[in-house]
Order: C-alpha cells, then structure tokens, then sequence
C-alpha cells in the first residue's frame, strides 16, 4: 500500500509538484498519517478540471486494490483460526502430564510412610534394651560415688580433728564436687545425712580458720604459721564466698584498729599539714607486711581492699577535722593545699598499683594524676564499703563483663582480672579527696587576692614600652597571661578538676576585668575631668572644652599599645577558655564563658580610639581657630597654602607616622574614617563663622582645602602597605572628596556674584537649610541694600521668610566678642556646632556639652549691665562722654542682638 499503482497515478495534467512531493513521501502512505484528509488528497490528485480525464481507470483501480486487501485479511483471519486449534492442543497434552506426575508422587509417599513403619517395628526392641542398660549404668555410677562420698567425708573428719588444712582444703574440695552429683537425691535419708554432715564440717571449717588468723599479731610471722595460714585460706576459698568476705573483714577490721590508734580527729596527727603521714603509714604498713598479704589468693585482692577500708576511714576523719577547722582554713591554705595534693597522690599511687592483676603495677604510667579518664563503671568512689560489698560489687562487675566470654578457663581468667582493674581505679579516684570539694573555697579566695595583688603591681611596674619589635604589646599583658595559666596548671595538677576548677574560671575572668580596667586608667583625661577637679567657675567653663584631650609626647604610641594588648588578650581568654574546657569534668566544661571579658577588652579598644581621636581633634582645634580669626576679606591674592592649614597637615603627618605602623590596619582605618567623619563638618562650621570672606580669599580656602585634603590621604597612607591598604587608601581619597565636597561648594557659593548667589545655592547645596543661606549671605560681605534684595528673593523662590537681624547687623557672623566667641557659647544652628564633641553620632557633641539657653540668657543680661555700667562712668567732658557711650551702646547692642539670634536658632532647630 505504500507504493501507488500506476493505474493510481494521476493524468500528465495533475500539477507535477504534487506528484512529486508523493514520491518524497514514499516511505509512510499518505492513508496512515493522523492528519490524512481525504478532500485535500483528491485535490491534489486532481487540481483542475483537465486531470479528471483518468477519473474512471482511477476508480477502477481503487475498487481492484479494495479487493485485494480484503482477500489478504481474510487469509490473515483463517491462519489465526488454525493457530489458535493447535495451542488448546498442547495446554490439554501438559494438564494430563501434571496429573500423571501427581499420581507418581502420591506412590512414593505411600511406600515410604510403608517403610517407616517396617523400622519402627525392628527397633522397637532395641530401645528397650537400651533404656535398661542406661538406668543400671546410672545407678551403679550413684552407689560408686556414694561410696566415695561417704569415704571423703570421713577423711575431712579426721583432718579438720588434725587441724591439717592443706589436706583438709583437698578433700573439701572433692566432696563438694561429689556432693554435688547429689543435689537432686535429697529425699534419700542416706544422701541427706551425708550432706548435713558436709555442711557441718564446712562450718567448723570456717571457725577455725578464723581462729587460726587471730595468732596473726603485730610481730613478724613465723614460715610455719604462714604456711598454715595459707592452707587456711584455701579452706575458706574451698568453703565460699561468705567464708572468704568473712574473713577478709577480720583482718582489714584488725589492721585499721592498729590506723586508728595512731590517727584519730584529734591531737598532733590530726593537723592538715600531717596528713601526708597516713598515707605514708599505709604505705609502709603495705611493705612490711608484704609476707602476710602474700599468703592470700591473688584474685581475693587483700590489700586493695585493705587500702579502700583505710580511704573509707580518712575521709569520715578528715571530714571531722575539716568541719571543726572551717573557721581557721583561711588563714591555712597552704596546709590545706598540702593536704589535698598529698591525697591526690595518694589516690593515683593506689590506681596505679593495684591496676594489673598481680598488683604490682610496676609497668603503669602516671601521666594524668588527677582525675584521669574514668572507665564509666557507675561506682561511687565516695562512700565506705566493707570488703564484703566490695567484693559483692567486683563479682557483680565481672559476671556481667564474662557473659558473652568464650567458655576458654583462660579467656574468662582474663577478663575477671579487666574488670577487677577497671573496678579498682573506680574506687580510688575520688575516694578521700571528695571531702575536702566543700572548703576549697578558701584557696579560691587566695588565688583571687593573689592574682589582684598581682595585677596592681605588673601594672605599676609597667614601662608602657613594647615588649619587643615583632611584639607590640605590653609586659604586664604577657606576666598576667603567665599568671593566670601556672594557676590553672597548679589547680589541675594538685587541687581539682571539678568544681573547684570552674570556680577559679571566675577569678580569671574578674582579674582580666580589673586588668582592662587598669589599661583604661592609663588613658589621658579629658580636661572637663581635669577642670571639675580645680573648681573653675561657670564662666570659665563657658568654652565648652571638657571634650579636649591632651596628647603628650608619646602618648600615641602608649595608646597603640594599648590597643595591641587588648587585642592580645582576647585572644588570650579564647585559649584560656578552650584549655579549661578540654581540663574540666564534661558536664562543667560547657559553664566557662569569658565573652563578657572579651566585650570589656573590646571596650578598651573603643575608647582607645576614641581617645585618639579626641586627641587629634583637640590638636585641630587651635588651628581652626586661626581659620577664624584671620581676615579673609582682606585677602586680595590667592598664594601659598595659609599656615594654619601647614600646621593642620603637621598635625596629620605626626598622627600617620606614630599611629599607622603601631595600630592594626583594621583600627588605623576605622581611627582615619571617624577623623574624616569629624574634621570635615568641624571645617565647614569654622568657614561659617568666619567674618566676610572675599572672592579671593575664597580661592584661597579652596586652595587650602586641597591642601588639607592631602594631608588627609598621606596620614591614611601612613599605616600598613599591603595589596589591601593599597586599595583603602583610594577608597579613603575619594571618601576625603566626598565629605569635603559640601565645604568646597560653601566657598564656591560664596566666591559667585551677588545676583547669582541664590542661584549658586540653589544649585551647589540643594539640601542646605535656610538658616545656611542666611549665613552665606552674611559671609559674602553684602551691602545692606543687596542683602535685603537677596532676602527678599529667597523669599519669592522657597517662601520661607528669613529673620530681618541681619539688615541691622550685616557682619553678624562676627558679633562685639570676635572670634572669642569659638569658645564661648555658640550658634547651635543647622550647620553642626563648633563646639560640639567630635565622637556624638561621628561630629556631634553630647547634648548636655551644648551651651544652654539658660546661658545665652545670661550672657545677654550681663551684657546690659555692663551697658549700664559704662553709662554711668560718664565723665566731664559732655561730648566725649557721648561718644563712649554711642560706641559702648553700639558694641553692647551688636552683642546682644548676636546673643538674641542665636537663641531664636537654637530654639528653631528644637522646635
């Protein structure tokens, strides 16, 4: 179907692209496509009326191919049919199959069930037989052993009546076994009088053994008597395990009868200083009686247990001791101290020497004396055992660390002696020193007294010099640091890791607090501190300085110092915290926290560089003040740089040369940002206070700006050379320009002619208040007549109505007091004032440094009477008299309509 007949090929007149676009398709029928339309398909068969000439053959040969097709199916349908006949034929062939296999299976389960039973039969016999001969077995087995038993229990009678315990301790062994095979034949009236009899003798047994370490005395045994002993041993081992706890207190209960006698709560051996003594007694008493310890099984661990009933005994004595002593222990640290490190030693020597199985611990390092790792075993050290719980808690410990052991005697033997040492340094460890947790207090108070004391003086006999070239910080720093840490080894290594450990954290934390304290005294005042000292009067207080800092020689690096010591000791306390945190016991490690010691180093640091800043703001100071005296109107020529810029730039100069390389590059850039941030508003204030400036004078302060600008960018260039500073410093050159650009546009202003000023305003200073209008027109120098004309234009264009002082007073930047006034109380308009701190919100002072109305007030008051004063001094010379008292008249008025005009801004801007 997918090639066309050529009785389907359309006439030579069927368009010839058709055709052939067919041909291209020959690969898919055009029939089978999805979008297959039928009209389209003969429209493109027969486009025009001259292709319908082969229309009849066409459909002939449709109708040809229908039946073809139809043909094709129906064989394709027969063929099926066929298919599906033969597979029912093969499904019946394999159900069949399955049936015959099932039949087959069936057989062989029948015959075997057959043949199971043939067997059964056979054996049946068989079985019999052997029941008859296990039970006759059995019984000839319990009769042999009987007889035995019977034989054995008389043999133990007669040693036990001997008094011969090796032999006795042989046979008491055997007849615990045999008894044993016994257990379930109790009803048996012959096996039950053989077991009483066994009980009783092991009961004898036992009291003679007892008995027999009675002899044991104070002098040294003789061979026979040890050797009997031991045999007595391995009849109380034979006995049981309450036979051998028994004994074992009798004879700790004998030797600390002896202790006791000799330490008790009161007298000369009860001093703290001697408390080193016991344990040298126990000590010796262990060497001495090293035989006698000897005679005893290693497993029963005799002298362990010994030496945890002597801990159990000095800690409820030292515990007396220290109770009755509480209120003497601070005058006795050192004693107290002695007495905690000798037990500390004490308690690692008895870990240490009873660790390996034999007890020699020969082969035990010491490493971690105090508080080493604990196995995790869930003992408390604290509490006074007997050796019989002692004992009881050891078997508990090793049964459960033998449970899943290997049957191997060797293996088992092994892992016994594992848990016995892990029980054992469980025991030590903490065992007496506990006690003495409660009154550490004291030497916590003794180490905060001594590192105080210490603080006070390595600050006092500190040469405020660096410790060496590559070390730029202080002396003290490094003698506090070392302090501090031969403390915390001290406290590590012979008092405590607990709580005690934690506490002296707190010390460590409050002696570095009193040492940012002491960096900060060194820090220069600032004069208002200064002059509340002397009593200076209001008046003279009226300059508003108490922000002024005075750098002497030196000073900077001190304080550059300073900032490298505070830097050194936080990262100090971090050290310090993470080597107390990996010392302390885990759950107190997570309680040191020294963030709020490193807030206060870094409050040192903040005021540091505040203090610098102040500093170099106060050096300024006077150098702005010159800015303002000088006479800019008269300048007729623009020249070289004015002096006090020289002087500015001197200033800047000695600043980057001490402090840049000194200070850390962060600091020095944050101390050169806050400078900008300071100076420039300062500037701009000093320009507006300035009499009337000419065109040239204004050149010359843009010419003076640029020299300040320079100033600036070589004190920034002055720190630290590196790719990074490389890059700040033209950051900061373009900051300069930036914070500069509104001073620079005040002068260009002011340098524009009278009828362009507000436009020159308008356009250079568009966020300009009105009030710096106001002042610009007064910088200006204009006559009355063009300053109301300009006043009255700013009015048209902003419709803000300025204030008409300035008509009467055109020169009012400059009032009867001069410059003076830079000192005294100030013009606190929109522009920043000259007078405030340069650190409030970077270049404002705090509010209470402003001067009050309650001031301006007064000064205008004192200003009347002073008016008044000179009235009345007229003398006889009318016309003279008249004239003084026209220019005191004038002076006064001008001041006081200066004092009035600041007092209507100060009260515009808190509106």
């Amino acid at each position: 179907m997918n090639d066309m007949d050529p009785a389907l090929q359309p006439s030579s007149s069927v368009d010839m692209a058709t055709i052939n676009r067919q041909e291209t398709d020959n690969s898919e029928s055009p029939f089978d496509k999805t979008d297959f339309s039928a009209a389209q398909y003969v429209n493109d068969l027969f486009p025009d009326e001259d292709s319908l000439a082969n229309l009849g053959p066409f459909i002939d040969s449709i109708h040809s191919q229908i039946r073809r097709v139809d043909g094709e199916i129906l064989e394709a349908v027969r063929r099926q049919s066929s298919s599906g006949s033969k597979a029912r034929h093969e499904l019946r062939t394999a159900q069949s199959s399955i049936t015959e296999m099932l039949q087959q299976v069936g057989e062989i389960k029948r015959k075997a069930a057959q043949s199971e039973t043939m067997v059964q039969e056979i054996c049946r016999d068989i079985k019999k037989l052997d029941f008859a001969k296990k039970h006759l077995t059995s019984t000839i087995t319990a009769l042999r052993r009987l007889g035995m038993l019977i034989t054995a229990v008389d043999q133990l009678q007669l040693a036990a009546e001997r008094r011969e315990f090796g032999e006795a301790a042989h046979l008491l062994g055997a007849v615990q076994q045999l008894a044993a095979h016994f257990k379930d034949y109790s009803h048996v009236p012959r096996v039950a009088e053989m077991r009483g009899r066994v009980a009783a003798l092991e009961q004898s047994l036992r009291g003679t053994s007892l008995r027999e370490f009675e002899l044991l005395g104070e002098d040294f045994p003789s061979p026979s008597l040890l050797d009997r002993l031991r045999d007595c041993c391995a009849v109380t081992a034979a006995v049981g395990s309450a036979a051998r706890d028994e004994l074992v207190d009798s004879v700790c209960r004998r030797e600390m009868g002896v202790y006791t006698q000799i330490f008790g709560t009161i007298g000369e051996t009860a001093k703290l200083e001697r408390t080193m003594n016991r344990y040298k007694w126990l000590l010796r008493r262990l060497e001495a009686r090293k035989d006698v310890w000897g005679i005893f099984p290693a497993d029963w661990r005799v002298p362990q247990l010994l030496c945890v009933t002597f801990c159990s005994i000095t800690k409820t004595q030292l515990a007396e001791i220290l109770d009755e002593k509480a209120g003497e222990l601070p005058h006795q640290v050192s004693n107290l101290l002695k007495a905690v490190e000798a037990t500390h030693i004490f308690e690692a020597e008895m870990s240490r020497r009873y660790e390996t199985p034999g007890g020699s611990g020969t082969n035990i390092s010491n490493n971690n004396v105090i508080h080493g790792e604990d196995d995790g075993d869930g003992f408390d050290a604290g509490e006074g055992f007997d050796a019989a719980e002692v004992r009881w808690r050891y078997e508990k410990e090793r049964a459960q660390r033998t449970s899943a052991a290997s049957s191997s005697p060797t293996k088992q033997t092994l892992r016994q002696h594992a848990a016995a040492e892990a029980v054992a340094r469980a025991l030590f460890r903490g065992s007496i020193s506990q006690v003495f947790v409660p009154y550490l207090k004291v030497y916590v108070d003794h180490v905060e007294r001594s590192l105080t004391w210490s603080v006070e003086q390595i600050t006092s006999a500190e040469t405020w010099q660096a410790l060496a070239a590559d070390q730029p910080i202080l002396k003290s720093a490094n003698e506090l640091t070392e302090a501090v840490r031969g403390e915390m080894k001290d406290c590590v290594s012979r008092i405590s890791r607990g709580q005690t450990l934690l506490d002296l954290s707190l010390v460590f934390g409050k002696v570095y607090t009193a040492y940012a304290s002491r960096l900060v005294s060194k820090l220069p005042n600032r004069s208002g501190a200064a002059a509340a000292g002397t009593g200076k009067s209001t008046a003279a207080m009226l300059g508003v300085t108490d922000w002024h800092v005075k750098l002497e020689d030196g000073d900077i690096e001190v304080i550059a110092l300073i900032i490298n010591t505070a830097e050194h000791c936080i990262e100090m306390l971090r050290q310090l915290e993470k080597a107390l945190v990996a010392r302390l016991e885990a759950p107190l490690g997570e309680k040191v926290d020294f963030s709020e010691q490193e807030d206060e180093f870094r409050s040192v640091v903040t005021q540091c560089l505040s203090t610098l800043i102040l500093g170099v703001e106060t050096k300024l100071e006077i150098h702005l003040a010159s800015l303002m005296r000088h006479n800019w109107a008269a300048v007729e020529i623009a020249g070289d740089q004015s002096d006090f810029v020289g002087a500015m730039r001197a200033v800047l100069a000695d600043v980057g040369t001490n402090a840049g390389p000194a200070l850390p590059s962060n600091h020095f850039r944050f101390f050169c940002d806050k400078l900008l941030r300071s100076l420039a508003p300062r500037v701009r204030e000093a320009i507006f206070r300035c009499r009337a400036i000419s065109d040239a004078g204004c050149q010359q302060l843009r010419l003076d700006l640029e020299a300040l600008k320079g100033g600036l960018v070589s004190m920034a260039k002055a720190g630290h050379v590196d790719e990074d500073s490389v890059a700040w410093t033209a950051t900061f050159a373009a900051d300069v320009n930036a914070q500069l650009a509104s001073v620079e546009a005040v002068l260009k202003v002011v340098s524009s002619p009278p009828e362009a000023l507000l436009d020159a305003f308008m356009e250079l200073l568009p966020d300009a208040s009105p009030s710096e209008f106001q002042r610009i027109a007064d910088l200006k120098g204009l006559k009355r007549s063009e300053l109301a004309a300009v006043l009255d234009d700013y009015t048209r264009r902003v419709g803000h109505v300025l204030p008409r002082t300035a008509l009467m007073q055109p020169h009012s930047n400059t009032t009867a007091g001069g410059n003076n006034n830079y000192l005294g109380a100030t013009d606190s308009s929109e522009g920043g004032g000259m007078f405030t701190s340069p650190l409030k919100g970077g270049t404002a002072m705090p509010s209470s440094f402003r001067a009050p109305k309650a001031r301006v007030a007064s000064k205008a008051s004192t200003s009347a009477q002073e008016m008044a004063a000179r009235l009345s001094s007229v003398k006889q010379n009318a016309n003279l008299q008249a004239a003084k008292a026209t220019d005191s008249m004038r002076e006064t008025t001008g001041r006081m309509l200066g004092a009035m005009k600041s007092l209507r801004f100060m009260q515009r801007d808190q509106q």
